[in-house]
Parts: C-alpha cells; structure tokens; sequence
C-alpha cells in the first residue's frame, strides 16, 4: 500500500502543475493573439483617406484641427482607457501611411471616437449627407480557435451638446459588454423600469448597431440579455435614450427583483460581421423625408463588384425631438465599441465625409448609333459607337473637391480605339471651357486611369461644380446575345473616395439585313414621277415583318422621306414614289436603307435619276459691274468679270421646242442709301428695257435644233454696246452696291 501511495501522490502533483502552467499559457497566447488579430485586420485595410497625422485625444472641446477627437473618458470613474487609435499597418501610430482607426482589440475594452464639430465635421439635416466607410470585426475564428468574439460597433449620431465625454455610463462607471457603449447599462436585477436603463445610454441620440455577439442570458443584472429574440451577428438601429428602446423581462421578487432587459430594436438584419473581410457602410440622409439609409456590404474591397449578400434598408423617420434642444441643423457623428469576457479588433476606415465634400455621381452609356442614352439594361448591336459616361456632381461642403483621380474600368466586349487626335476620351466640364483630352497612353488593358485638371466646388466658389467624363469605343461583333457586366471605377481624392458602376447592358446578336433596289440608274422624261421599287432581306432568311421596317431615305444630300414599309404590300418588298417637282437636278442622286427595330441596318444604296429632255439654266452668282466716280450726268456702267448665263436644252430637236430667257432685279442697295439708277438689258438695236422694280424683261430666246444636250451661252455675244448695264441717272452716296437678279427660263412648247 505505501507504494502505491507514494505513485499516486507523484501522479496527483505533476496533473496540478501541469494545469496551473497551462493557465497562465492561455492568458499569455490571447493577448498576443489579440495583438496580431488587430495587425492583420490593418494590413488589409482598403483604400481610404487616412485622416492626415491625427486623430485628437485631447480633452479640450476643441482640441486640434483633426477631423475626428477621440471621446473623453478622463471624467470617468478610474480613468478608463479610450482604446480608439489612429493606426497604421503595422498597428503603430508613427506613419505618414495612416490607415484606419482602431476601436478596440482585447478583453473590457471601450472605444469611442466623435467628429469635431468646431472644425466643420458634423451631419447638416438640412442637406442631403453621405457618408461612406470601411468596417472591420475580425477573422471568422481567433487564432486560439475556442475563444469567443464580442461585442461590435456602433455608428452614432448625438445632439453636440453632448460633446466628447458622451459613452454609457451608470454612477459614472462605462458601461461595457453589451452596451456597446450606446446603449443602456443592465448589471442590476433591481432595476424595475426601462426609463432608469434607458437613462444610462448616450442622451439625444440615434444608433446604428453592428452585434458579434448573442446576449441572450436570462438572469438578473447580468448585463448580456439584450439580443433575446433576435438572430446572432446582427445590424439594427433605434433611440439610446428612449425607455421604449428596452423592454423589461424577469419579476419582482420577495426581497429582491429579478429584472433582466432586451432591446426593441428597428430594422434588424442577420447578416455576418466577423469573418475576416472589411464591409462597407454607406450611410445617406434625407432632408426632404428626415429618413436614412444605409447600405452594408454594398462593394467589395477589390474595387470591382458590388458586395456579397448587400443590406439596403431606409429607416423610419428620425425624430428630430429625439435629440433634444438641437440649436442648428448639426448632428455630431461617431462611432462607439465595446468589448467584455471576449475580444475583437473592431476597425474603421473612412472614404467620405459630407462636411468636407458633399458630392453625387452616375453613370450611362450613350449608343452614337442608335441616338439614345441608357441606363442598367440597355441593348446595343454589334459594332455600334459607343460613349461610356462618368458624371461627377459637387452638392456641398466646406472643401474644394480636388485632386480627382479617376480610374475607369470599362465594360467588356468593347474595343477603345483612339480618335484621330490620339485621345481614348474627353472630360467636359460645366464652366463651358474646351474638352479636357484623355489620351490614348492613359489606357492599360481596359482600365483608364486619368487625374482631373480641375477642381469641383459650389458655385459660392467657383463656376465648376460638375464634370463629365466620356470615353469611346467601338461594341465587339458576337454570335449570340451577350450580356455585359457593370464595371466599377473608383473616383479618389484628397477628401473623398467613391465609386460609379457602370450600366449592364446586352448586345444583340448581330442580324445581318440587307437591299437590292431594282433600278440603280433611271431617266424620266419631263415632269415625270419615279417609282423606286426593291427587296429588303434577312441573310439568315428570317421573315420580313413589312411594318417593323424602317425606310431612310436622302435625295442630293438631304433628307427626303423617311416611312414605315406597309403590311398590304408583300413580305420584305419596298415600293415608292418621288414627286417629278423633286427632281430639281440633271442628275438626281437617292440614297437609301432600311432599319429593324433591333436598330440592324441595311447597307445604303444609291440610285442615278436622269432627267430626259430637261431645260436648265446655269448662271454665275457674283455678277458684277465698274467702279465709277460719282457724277451728275446719266451714264451707262459696264459690266465686269465673267457673265456667264448658260441655257441647257435636252429636249427633242424641233421647231416647236423653244424657250424663253427674262430676267428681273430689285433695286441696287448700300447699307440703308439706294442706288441712283436703274439695271437696265440693251438689245443689239440699242433699246434699253429697266429691269430694276422686278420689270420682267426678255433677255433672250432659243430652239434646240442639235441633237442632244444643247447649251446655249447667252452672254457670248453681248459686247459693249448690248447685253446687262447699270444706267447711273446722277449723284449717288458712295459705297458697294448690290441686289439680287430673278431668271426666268420657260419652256414654251
């Protein structure tokens, strides 16, 4: 027996210090878990503004010229550590590289960081607001694989008469855990109303919760029952400081009550928190309804697709009396964290801030083709021109919007080719100045990266407050209807970082479709009406639904008609008719295609219309006359330069084919002073005929007696003596007279 005493005492030894070093092992590994669970969460921070060198822990009220001001905890019972820090990637705050704010990373930890108001950070609920940023909650499991997460963030807005002491607090003490530092404080089972839990929260506020962790305890005071009735890892929003915030569970006991409180919270979303990626929160606000909304997951990281599993949800309205006696329109803005039994590195990155630069943008395409602009949806056809578009709109803000450097990622399945300036784009901006060129060396694969040469503002400012960004190209052939995908192109700056998608769109399947006219060469005899007959045709042998067919139509370069074939004529035949007084030229040149409503379209083809036995006339339209010296006597001025008036006869040849030349003229002007005398036409006997107050007068007559097209030179035989003159009846104002000379040609068959 003494020996198997003696080997069970040796046994009972070493188990207790094994167990007491395994303990103190577990303290150890967690802290340095914690640490480097909080590394990498920063190493992957996406991109954002860096907030400068600083983020105030000054416990003045206006304490430095930072956008932000870590909260004031020095009031507090024991002077409780604010954890929140600006930090870098490697968790040290001596970087000019700053990248993201550091709420909490380890066990009983508080965190609380406040706009600075005094500096112009503040939600204006007078104005349209957003405001966007990055979250972090930590890897999907600690690196010690059994710990337990806890608790989350919340995003908070607060009357600034609160300032930057605002946290949960009872007697003075933060209150941590489930709180988030918002919320109530529920350590006490005696506690037997929701007013006095909802006196422990922030005062005049609204909160926006992010929960890692399920408080679901039912016992008395345990501050952890606040997530009863509700899912896991959640998002939901409500009033801190309401007693209708909390509802009251447990009972009153004999010597002691056994109260424990949940939330009612609004807008309660299951969603994934902490799984080792950073999610993105767009938060907008809404003068005109006094409503928010936000959006979690709504981008990744990667800066080329929309989130996984996105929340979109617009609250209630916010009651403006819920912020108590708020003097302006200015909320002040922050966030807030908590952290109990367990850990989490809960981190922040901000891409705007709407006191410092308010701004919207959108994006369309407009198909050059088709003349039309679309948003998500659209169709186009192959080898349509296209222009993808980029509008960036300044709303508000204390800041010039500077130093934009756009990088477009532009849509597949189309080719970007530079114009024939080199440039792949142009941007335009409101202020009317020439297109800003974005040249073709911008372009890597598909993706434009080009930094604005001018800076958007209000108008108070400057006479930019938009800008246009247009970049072309040419949409691939395909085979079949193929569907593009939106593109993101993310707009960084100075003060603000956002993103634009791009419409989705498809492209049709190319449909070739084509016309054979019947004619390509015609000649009508004189007052004559052409008929225009022919056959429009899918290659692919597709039927031909006449009244979805569109005819285009030109006739010596302008627009003639354009007209829906009709159903009454057979599948795919074209028949039209052009008015002989349409046929204003010799030659008459047609041009015509044919559309679907695909917007596929024909190839164009041209038809020669001659006119057969036509009488024309070609004059010169600069005649002039001498200079003269001023003079009271009547004279006769001369003609001078090139006269020539050229009758063309293709009529048949015979007595009876015979024309006849008039001409009249207005009178001869100089500004407002009229010319003294008269345009006048001399036969070869000398006898003066005034052509001037519109006198029809016979210049000339004529028969075609030659075979073919005869041209008769009607000025040819003028010389000095006959032909057009001006006659001078005395003294005339000096200057440089003109009028206009009428031609009248008849065909006096």
């Amino acid at each position: 027996m003494k020996n198997i005493l003696r080997l069970f005492c040796v046994a009972f030894f070493v188990v207790i210090v094994g167990v007491s070093y395994q303990y103190v092992d577990v303290e150890a590994s967690q802290a340095e878990d914690a640490i480097q669970e909080q590394k990498d969460g920063l190493s992957t921070a996406p991109n954002n503004l860096g907030l400068g060198s600083g983020l105030s822990t000054s416990g003045s009220s206006n304490p430095s010229n930072e956008l932000f001001v870590a909260g004031d905890f020095s009031g507090y019972t024991g002077k409780p550590t604010n954890w929140a820090l600006l930090l870098d990637s490697r968790a040290t705050t001596f970087s000019s590289q700053m990248r993201a704010i550091r709420m909490t990373f380890s066990k009983n930890q508080a965190g609380a960081i406040w706009s600075n108001v005094d500096q112009g950070n503040y939600i204006d609920i007078s104005k349209k607001q957003t405001l966007s940023m990055w979250l972090y909650f930590g890897p999907t499991q600690h690196l010690n694989y059994g710990d337990g997460f806890g608790d989350g963030m919340a995003f908070v807005m607060q009357n600034p008469n609160n300032g930057i002491t605002a946290f949960s607090s009872k007697n003075n003490t933060l209150a941590v855990g489930e709180s988030l530092g918002v919320w109530g404080a529920d350590n006490d089972g005696n506690v037997s109303t929701t007013s006095a839990i909802a006196k422990t929260a922030i005062p005049n506020s609204w909160a926006l919760e992010f929960d890692t962790y399920n408080n679901v305890s039912t016992s008395a005071g345990s501050s952890s029952s606040f997530d009863i009735g509700l899912p896991d890892q959640h998002i939901g929003y409500g009033y801190p400081a309401d007693p209708a915030t909390y509802k009251q569970n447990g009972s009153k006991g004999l010597f002691s009550n056994n109260y424990y409180y949940s939330q009612n919270l609004s807008g309660v979303e299951h969603t994934t928190l902490h799984d080792g990626k950073w999610h993105h929160l767009t938060i907008s606000w809404d003068p005109s309804t006094n409503k928010a909304t936000y959006s979690f997951n709504d981008k990744n990281p990667d800066d080329d697709s929309k989130g996984s599993n996105p929340i979109t949800r617009t609250t209630e309205v916010i009651k403006k009396a819920e912020f108590g006696n708020l003097t302006s329109n200015k909320l002040q803005w922050g966030f807030t964290a908590t952290t109990g039994a367990n850990y989490e590195p809960n981190l922040i990155a901000f891409e705007s801030i709407p006191s410092s630069v308010e701004a919207s943008n959108s994006s369309t395409i407009t198909d050059i083709t088709q003349n039309k602009e679309f948003g998500s949806n659209g169709t186009v056809n192959s080898n349509d021109k296209l222009s993808i578009n980029y509008r960036l709109a300044y709303s508000s803000g204390k800041d010039f919007w500077s130093n934009i450097n756009a990088k477009l990622k532009l849509p597949d399945n189309v080719t970007y080719t530079p114009d024939a300036n080199g440039n792949i784009g142009y941007i335009r901006y409101n202020d009317g100045s020439d297109p800003e060129a974005i040249p073709a060396s911008e372009l890597s694969g598909t993706t434009v990266t080009h930094l604005l040469k001018k800076s958007l503002s209000d108008t108070s400012k400057s006479n930019i407050n938009n800008a246009t960004i247009s970049i072309n190209g040419t949409v691939n052939s395909v085979n079949s209807d193929t569907t593009v995908a939106s593109k993101r192109a993310v707009i960084d700056s100075d003060n603000l970082i956002t993103d634009i998608d791009t419409p989705s769109f498809t492209i049709k399947k190319s449909k070739p479709i084509n016309l054979t006219l019947d004619q390509s060469n015609v000649t009508v005899g004189p007052n004559t009406d052409v008929t225009i007959t022919g056959t429009v045709f899918y290659t692919d042998g597709t039927p031909i639904t006449n009244s979805l067919m569109s005819v285009f139509t030109k006739l010596n370069g302008e627009t003639f008609k354009n007209f829906v074939m009709t159903d009454s004529e057979p599948s795919g035949h074209l028949t039209f008719t052009i008015p002989a007084d349409k046929l204003t030229q010799d030659t008459n040149t047609l041009e015509v295609y044919v559309g679907d409503p695909a917007a596929n379209m024909t190839p164009t083809s041209k038809v020669i219309i001659a006119k057969k036995g036509a009488l024309s006339l070609t004059v010169n339209k600069a005649y002039e006359f001498g200079s003269i010296n001023d003079s009271s006597a009547s004279r006769l001025i001369s003609r001078k330069g090139n006269w020539d008036i050229m009758v063309n006869d293709g009529r048949e040849v015979g007595p009876d084919s015979t024309w006849n030349l008039s001409a009249s003229t207005s009178d001869l002007t100089s500004g407002t002073s009229k010319f003294n005398g008269n345009m006048v036409f001399r036969n070869s006997n000398g006898v003066e005929s005034i052509l001037t107050g519109n006198n029809l007068v016979n210049i000339a007559n004529g028969v075609k007696n030659q075979t073919g097209q005869q041209t008769t030179n009607i000025a040819s035989n003028w010389d000095d003596s006959d032909g057009i003159f001006l006659r001078s009846n005395g003294l005339t104002t000096a200057g440089n007279y003109s009028g206009e000379i009428n031609w009248t040609l008849a065909d006096t068959v």
